[in-house]
């Protein structure tokens, strides 16, 4: 579905015939909130596109008529009704299938698998007569399950292999926390517990375990993780992972270079990625390549996560259970850890239950930002870095912050969709994809349209990379460009050194000078201070961006780009240098939203070093001003 948005804002669909064949008999629909499907029974909630859609941007769906052959010799897949369609360029987005544990038993009646909405139907069906139920499998999906089955008014008994829930995400003590969350619910957990056997029994099944008392329901529900679509492609004799999955390359082609593989059918750099944005990023980059645009190659995206389970919110943020120096809080119901590298940078967070700095982190782990010994010291202590910032309205966010991590939306893409027209939470949805999967982000969309200022045109980051190149580059003329003093009343800048001479238009200039530098200094207190929050942060960095440039341009009406000696020398050069770094750094900060992948990664990484050495080089400057103005008097 996301591939065929793509395809169609592309304009694709003018240049292909698309066809999507689907095995289910319905359009594609949300998997992730799958669980919501047992309180409405509203199949349509869940739709993304409905038919109406395909048929409008020409895109012709065929459904509940799944391809049972590919062949690739002649360029065509054959359904299993025997319909053939042929193709030019095949793209495979078969997903997955529920994984099922090899135990005696799984085929038997009232034992079911949670993936689509007949399964879902079928549950509903059988816990009419049930009280209880088993979910195996304590992970993302088995948590859902239980939701579901919660939901239905069953008691709900959670069984998992690991010794607490989701192991592939927490720690032990988040999955403690965890645990002890789901028991206060009323949800049993039994965590190491290896199941042998599923059997019947005059009470209804029993799930024996390999030690220990077996445990007895009415209803089993098998949510024990995925396992990808892949067969087709084997059948093909397209390369395939021993544990299934479509092999990849870093243009998410297959072996035959006019198949290619999206989703959790594909096995990228040896892993399948079980989660909705990294399947988004892969339809995104398909439909571009097929459409010309010549996208970087494809590398390994960004799985964090946020979501709000039975109540119970977690995050994840890059890998927390890589290693590294650990820092934890632990306090009221509430987890939190922030994995550092050896530089003291987030390699991955972990919280469990509300934690609104988690976005902010999220940013600084993007952008590589390395944190300071008295903010390590402070989350330690209260499980905060910077209090003011991270209960800030998103309208106070920075631009190139993440709302939305399931279609990786940023602040500036939803203001660039609203600067269009799109004015409302479901409008901003529709545009950018933005809370059409988990729903997480969407009080967040609600608080960006909800404000009177959110409607206006949102700034631009190539206006920030122009101006911050315009200043880069007359940063690099000051020590070339010095105007030369003049020898006779003939020279050609007689008239200018005079200018430069003269006492009064050397207190204008150079008062000027002063003032666009303390307004620019100003102008950048919008980000460092918590309660300076009015106006948009991007439009500020620009016009900061913009103020180094106007006092380039006062600096050279003050001195003609003249260096002096002595003191008048190293103010020059101070001066100079913080202007160079500020463009440098204001370059850097446009790309990481504006570039590719590969620039906007670079940008990150540098962007941080940059900001620092432009504060360093800020601090002498206030003294040298100082000296300056004193000798001028003096002297």
């Amino acid at each position: 579905m996301r591939f065929c948005e793509e395809a169609v804002a592309l304009r694709l669909n003018r240049k292909f015939r698309i066809t999507v064949i689907g095995g289910e008999p319905r359009p594609a629909y949300d998997r992730v909130r799958l669980s919501r499907y047992v309180k409405g029974r509203d199949e349509a909630s869940l739709t993304i596109r409905d038919s109406e859609w395909y048929s409008a941007q020409d895109i012709e769906l065929k459904l509940g008529d799944p391809v049972s052959k590919l062949d690739r010799s002649r360029g065509c897949v054959v359904t299993e009704s025997g319909v053939e369609v042929a193709y030019d360029e095949l793209v495979l987005a078969t997903g997955s299938a529920a994984f099922v544990p090899p135990l005696e038993g799984v085929g038997l009646q009232k034992v079911f698998v949670y993936r689509t909405i007949d399964d879902l139907e079928a549950i509903m069906s059988a816990a009419g007569e049930a009280s209880k139920a088993v979910v195996i499998g304590g992970g993302l999906l088995g948590l859902e399950a239980a939701q579901a089955l919660e939901t239905l008014g069953l008691k709900v008994a959670i069984v998992e292999r690991a010794a607490f829930p989701m192991p592939r995400q927490l720690n032990a003590k988040a999955g403690a926390l965890v645990t002890g969350k789901l028991e206060s619910l009323g949800l049993g957990f039994h965590g190491s517990f290896a199941g042998q056997a599923i059997r019947r029994t005059a009470e209804g099944l029993e799930l024996v375990p390999e030690d220990g008392a077996a445990l007895t329901c009415d209803l089993i529900v098998i949510s024990a993780g995925i396992a990808p679509n892949s067969e087709l492609a084997a059948a093909a004799e397209l390369e395939c992972g021993v544990r299934g999955g479509v092999v990849v390359d870093h243009q998410l082609a297959t072996s035959d270079p006019k198949v290619h593989a999206i989703g959790e059918c594909a096995l990228h750099e040896g892993q399948i990625y079980g989660l909705a944005a990294p399947a988004v990023s892969m339809a995104h980059h398909v439909a571009r390549k097929l459409a010309g645009k010549r996208p970087p190659d494809f590398e390994r995206p960004d799985l964090s996560t946020r979501l709000k389970m039975l109540g119970i919110d977690v995050v994840t943020i890059g890998d927390p259970l890589d290693r590294g120096e650990t820092v934890e809080f632990e306090g009221d119901g509430i987890y939190r850890a922030i994995t550092l590298d050896p530089r003291r940078v987030p390699v991955g967070a972990l919280g469990i239950g509300e934690w609104p700095e988690s976005s902010q982190i999220h940013g600084w782990y993007r952008e590589g930002r390395a944190l300071r010994d008295k903010e390590v010291a402070r989350f330690a202590a209260e499980g905060v870095i910077d209090a003011g910032a991270a209960s800030a309205s998103v309208l106070a966010w920075p631009g190139e912050r993440m709302v939305c991590n399931c279609m990786s939306v940023t602040k500036d893409g939803l203001c660039r969709a609203i600067a269009c027209g799109a004015a409302s939470p479901e409008k901003l949805a529709e545009a950018t994809g933005a809370s059409t999967v988990c729903g997480s982000c969407a009080p967040l969309l609600a608080e960006l349209c909800g404000s009177p200022a959110a409607p206006g045109r949102a700034m631009s980051p190539l206006l920030l990379i122009a101006i911050a190149l315009l200043a880069l580059v007359a940063a690099v003329l000051v020590p070339v460009a010095e105007v030369p003093v003049a020898t006779s009343v003939e020279s050609f800048n007689y008239a200018l050194d005079r200018f430069w001479s003269d006492a009064l238009p050397k207190q204008i200039t150079g008062y000027s000078l002063l003032g666009v530098s303390l307004l620019g200094l100003l102008i950048s207190l919008r980000k460092r201070l918590p309660r300076f929050r009015f106006g948009a942060f991007a439009k500020w960095r620009v016009f900061h961006a913009a103020f180094g440039l106007v006092a380039l341009g006062a600096l050279f009406a003050h001195t003609g780009f003249r260096f002096g000696d002595n003191l008048n020398a190293c103010l020059m050069a101070v001066f100079v240098g913080l202007n160079l770094l500020g463009a440098v750094a204001g370059v850097a900060a446009g790309l990481e939203t504006r570039g590719g992948p590969r620039a906007a990664s670079l940008a990150r990484r540098l962007r941080p070093g940059l900001t620092v050495a432009h504060y360093v080089f800020f601090w002498p400057l206030p003294v040298l001003v100082a000296f300056h103005i004193a000798a001028a008097y003096i002297y």
